[in-house]
């Protein structure tokens, strides 16, 4: 079978996912790609390569999802879907996730790109809030964190209480949209005549 990108990329991304980012080499690749390593140097510069590579599809797989799961919707249902769809996502793809998670260097315009368009797709899914200034900031990082802290110790075993650990991100979810009331653009009510 031969072996390009998409091919190289497909293999790695099953490799970080069942073995994690830090156990991504490329002897292993190369071996599910069935070449030796170093044939696998005349497609990629390295591992550093490889995962760049998985970075930009997951960035661009999640930014998909989000765009998919919020179309249509706005407010607390957006808030949700956004939500509850990065959750699945890192959970499902936890090697590429952590692929995602450096800042790109800022040499590296394609990854940049990647990260640009996944911010302003998380934007948009929160149109049914009026968030300026600082305050887009801080609700970006604080969604991104509540996620991203329950993946990391969901993931790790952390979170073995009997307790549905589904029911804790659910109520995780809706404490941050409480959060975000006072922001909710409210539709005009009808005046009485």
């Amino acid at each position: 079978m031969k072996v390009d990108i998409d091919r190289i990329r497909c293999e790695a991304t099953a490799l970080a996912n069942r073995n994690g980012i830090d156990g991504l080499s490329m002897n292993d690749l190369a071996a599910a790609l069935g070449i030796r390593a170093p044939s696998l140097y005349a497609h990629v510069d390295g591992l550093h390569a490889v995962r760049r590579l998985l970075a930009l599809h997951g960035l661009a797989e999640l930014e998909r999802g989000v765009a998919r799961l919020t179309a249509g919707k706005s407010g607390a249902d957006a808030v949700r879907a956004l939500m509850n769809g990065y959750r699945n996502f890192a959970r499902k793809n936890p090697g590429v996730y952590a692929a995602m998670l450096p800042t790109p260097p800022r040499t590296d315009g394609a990854w940049r790109e990647g990260v640009d368009r996944l911010v302003q797709t998380l934007v948009a899914s929160l149109h049914g809030y009026r968030l300026e200034g600082p305050d887009r900031v801080h609700v970006l990082r604080g969604l991104r964190s509540v996620v991203h802290g329950f993946v990391s110790l969901e993931s790790s075993g952390a979170l073995n209480n009997p307790v549905s650990r589904d029911a804790s991100f659910e109520w995780l979810v809706e404490a941050f949209l409480r959060m975000l009331e006072p922001f909710e653009v409210k539709a005009p009510t009808a005046r009485r005549k």
